[in-house]
């Protein structure tokens, strides 16, 4: 095995930092291309459309919940504020984590 100078092992170093920042932004960029060309085909445009469908009717059903029940945010909710009155004391409290709070499990 041969031994590395120092000055090799700099040079090396060297080179290798240009070619990584010249590569990098070239390989961001190709993905980011990637990305905004997929709203561009069919499938990406019929996607797109379904998510302004959704989108829009959750406006919608807020709109509904708050001009119906004059509530705009949860806590404001009289059904969770009795759920802490009677159970939970207040939030965050273990039995509100354990009933109320979901957790994430990678799939796939």
């Amino acid at each position: 095995m041969q031994r590395v100078s120092r000055r090799d092992f700099i040079k090396f170093l060297g080179i290798s930092y240009v070619a990584f920042t010249i590569g990098v932004p070239k390989v961001v960029y190709s993905q980011e291309k990637v990305k905004e060309n997929f709203f561009e085909t069919s499938v990406g445009r019929e996607k797109l459309e379904l998510i302004k469908a959704r989108q829009s009717a959750q406006y919608k059903d807020d709109k509904i919940v708050r001009e119906k029940f004059k509530i705009a945010a949860s806590h404001e909710n009289p059904m969770i504020k009795e759920f802490y009155t009677k159970f939970a004391q207040h939030p965050l409290s273990g039995i509100s984590e354990r009933l109320l709070h979901t957790y994430y499990k990678k799939r796939g």
